[in-house]
């Protein structure tokens, strides 16, 4: 049932074309032809809302939403959602109503006379939906979502006391990564839409600067939209789809990617089939939010015929999360200037609004275009009613939803995209940007390059980091944030299965992000990076070639995998080496410290790899003097490659350490 309709209202020529309410050029509705801007610019003064929330009849929104787009509107991204009205004489009926425009009041709706039988008719009693709920749970008041203090004590909390308290909780504390981001993407949304920005580097700087949130945005925010919190509501509940109450709900296992539901069968979880599985509100409402942003693809209960549905837009991708001390740094870090009139961010269209400031979506899959970054932060992946009848959640309905039609570099703020290379380290040209994923053995800061430098001579071309940290960087050379913070970035995703359809594990990862690194602006610093990863390749390398040689040799594939007595380890020691070359860039230092002191801890790490992999190997005889033969060939390798990386380092740092002796 359609809520409201965004609607352009015409006065009707007598030649058959129409013109804008409010002036402007003349269009044909009957041309397939996109308006150019002159045109667009007046239909945008003549473009109202009709929302039934305000008082208009519900029987008229869902007729004029019935009427097909018209063609010159489908070509465009921000009219194809619209419908039109064409007044004669100012006024037009709809569904009975007459519609009336006037010039200082707008459009009036009038309500028809009622007919005799009408006016003796008894009042109708509306349907109950399907296993519907019988209390309500406002998201904005209910403790819902878990979080860290930064006394280190945890509780939950509702939306509004989430924002109230942000400068006094460290972090946002659930029971999965992907849940950790889902609901930093829903409150950023949440952020926008409240406090209407920030709109510039100014605003952002106010409310970077408060000891607190100011409280008053989010509390109006909170009573526009109350009825669309309410995760039960019988007409708007949260981020679902009332229409579904026809069909049978499944068990509320499958809003929980670990619980086994039919053959989805997990390795840690022993619930069948026949097992009943509630929920509290609190654990479906995380869940439900998180489901829209990181859902697996497959089959789903079918509408209709439709029950294939893509991966959620988050599995796409590792999500970056700019982390500060406290909840209200990291939303702020991660809170981009927000002008929707001015496509601030980019691809954000005046449109643009997260999910529950629409209509509750019709229960058909559809596809289309992001209308902006509120719009994709809270994105309608799948159609779904939760069934609850007394104060749990029993049952869920899960349905294919909003396709994404996307070009992630474009449009996706919170990940990092690379340019494949060739086998002579040449970038692809004619090759798509691919997205920085995780990987469960080799760290995240492998893609330190991608993750925190600016593509300063390719201009993007070759790589393009989160656009939060293009903005830090700015509000750093504003002096707006001290030139030495450091940062954190927390990498959160999931890997899927071969089909892309079943969860096999939760990811989260962390690397450190000097100021400083993310100000550079010159290739040297990516250069010095880039070979400080290849050493650790290098290593990685002679490691593995110990291993696969021994195994050739004497023909045994059991030895012990030695990938997991090395890249694990190197985690820390990379986040030290990036501090380190902050805290030289700042300082105004040599690099060379920092990177001499890496060089040592891959050689250890590796060594100690090497000898924990050799003693769970058999060294009998024969076998034994070859290990001691292959052990010799692996520290040859060592130290061409620290020979190698040294020479490198020398060409890379901006100073030696004579220069600051």
């Amino acid at each position: 049932m359609a809520e409201s309709v965004d609607v352009v209202l015409f006065r009707a020529e007598g030649d058959g074309r129409a013109v804008p309410i409010l002036g402007g050029p003349p269009i044909d509705l009957t041309a397939p032809i996109p308006p150019g801007i002159e045109v667009l610019e007046a239909l945008d003064g003549s473009a109202i809302t009709l929302d039934t929330s305000a008082g208009v009849p519900v029987e008229v929104v869902e007729a004029i939403a019935a009427t097909p787009t018209p063609p010159p509107f489908r070509g465009s991204p921000w009219l194809r959602e619209y419908r039109y009205l064409l007044l004669n004489d100012g006024w037009c009926e709809v569904a009975g109503y007459v519609l009336r425009y006037r010039e200082h009041f707008g459009l009036l709706v009038e309500e028809p006379e009622p007919t005799q039988q009408e006016a003796s008719a008894p009042t109708r009693t509306p349907m109950p939906a399907s296993r519907a709920a019988t209390t309500s749970f406002d998201l904005l008041t209910q403790k819902w979502i878990p979080v860290m203090g930064t006394d280190g004590r945890h509780w939950s909390t509702g939306i509004v006391d989430l924002f109230g308290q942000a400068h006094a909780i460290r972090r946002i504390a659930t029971e999965a990564p992907t849940m950790t981001a889902a609901l930093h993407r829903l409150l950023l949304a949440i952020l926008h839409r409240a406090y209407d920005g920030p709109a510039s580097e100014a605003e952002w700087s106010a409310l970077w600067k408060a000891e607190r949130l100011p409280t008053g945005p989010i509390a109006e925010y909170a009573e526009r939209h109350r009825e669309r919190f309410d995760l039960f509501h019988q007409r708007l509940p949260f981020m679902q789809c009332p229409d579904l109450a026809g069909l049978d709900p499944s068990s509320a296992a499958k809003l929980v990617p670990y619980r086994a539901v039919g053959n989805n069968v997990t390795l840690f979880d022993h619930t069948t089939a026949t097992d009943t599985i509630t929920l509290s509100p609190a654990e479906a409402a995380r869940w439900l939010v998180t489901l829209h942003a990181f859902d697996p693809g497959g089959m789903k209960t079918p509408y209709e015929k439709d029950k294939s549905s893509e991966q959620a837009p988050c599995n796409r991708f590792g999500v970056v999360l700019v982390e500060g001390e406290t909840l209200k740094e990291t939303l702020l870090l991660n809170a981009l200037v927000y002008q929707p009139g001015l496509e601030k961010p980019r691809m954000t269209t005046e449109y643009d609004r997260p999910v529950w400031e629409n209509a509750p979506p019709p229960p058909t899959p559809d596809k289309r275009v992001a209308r902006g970054w509120t719009d994709l932060l809270t994105w309608p992946s799948r159609r779904v009613l939760l069934s609850a009848p007394g104060d749990t959640v029993d049952g869920v309905v899960i349905t294919p939803g909003t396709r994404l039609d996307i070009r992630t570099p474009d449009e996706e703020l919170m990940a990092a995209f690379r340019r494949p290379r060739d086998n002579k380290g040449r970038f692809k040209a004619d090759a798509p940007m691919y997205p920085v994923r995780l990987h469960p053995m080799r760290g995240i800061w492998r893609h330190s390059v991608e993750l925190l430098l600016t593509d300063v001579w390719e201009e993007g071309r070759n790589r393009q980091r989160p656009v939060a940290l293009d903005q830090i960087a700015e509000l750093a050379e504003r002096g707006l944030i001290p030139l030495d913070t450091v940062h954190t970035l927390r990498v959160f995703g999931q890997r899927l299965d071969s089909k892309g359809a079943v969860v096999e594990t939760w990811l989260e990862e962390q690397i450190p992000a000097p100021v400083p690194l993310l100000r550079a602006r010159d290739e040297t610093l990516g250069a010095l990076i880039g070979t400080a990863i290849t050493l650790a390749d290098d290593a990685g390398s002679a490691l593995h070639a110990l291993q696969e040689d021994h195994r050739k040799e004497f023909g045994s594939d059991k030895t012990p995998d030695i990938d997991h007595y090395y890249w694990p380890g190197l985690s820390a020691p990379f986040g030290r080496f990036l501090i380190g070359l902050g805290a030289a860039r700042a300082a105004g230092n040599s690099e060379a410290p920092a990177a001499q002191e890496w060089a040592r801890q891959v050689r250890r790490l590796a060594v100690t790899a090497a000898e924990g992999w050799a003693k769970g190997t058999p060294a009998e005889g024969r076998m034994a003097a070859a290990l001691g033969r292959r052990y010799g060939d692996f520290s040859k390798r060592l130290d061409r490659s620290k020979r190698w990386f040294e020479e490198k380092v020398r060409g890379y740092v901006t100073k030696t350490e004579d220069d600051d002796a």
